[in-house]
């Protein structure tokens, strides 16, 4: 899947949506387009749910713009992670630092009728 990031802005907040893979080549064109939702000034909402593959030099944007964020009063929060960047969110010790929306809980039995 070729990597794509995209701004979006509306109801208060900035969504950044994120698609493919997050390593050392396309990690600068992250880093730029979460530089720019930081100059909106508005709260950011990082949605990794189309994210297949993310190296150290992604999760480095990820903990330098939390870092960015905080230095302006900005909020920073991580939409639709994939259990398997959360776990390595987990192993990095990032889950105790940055913002991480809860997964959905599963449907009950009666919800699925």
């Amino acid at each position: 899947m070729p990597f794509s990031v995209r701004r979006v802005q509306g109801d208060g907040i900035t969504t950044v949506e994120v698609d493919g893979e997050v390593d050392i080549d396309t990690a600068p064109r992250l880093r730029s387009a979460l530089e720019a939702a930081i100059r909106s000034g508005l709260p950011i909402v990082i949605d990794l749910g189309g994210v297949t593959f993310m190296d150290s030099a992604g999760f480095g944007v990820l903990v330098s713009t939390h870092l960015q964020a905080r230095r302006v009063g900005t909020s920073m929060l991580l939409r639709a992670v994939s259990g398997r960047i959360r776990d390595l969110l987990g192993v990095l010790g990032l889950d105790t630092v940055l913002a991480i929306e809860p997964e959905p809980a599963p449907p009950t039995s009666a919800e699925r009728r």
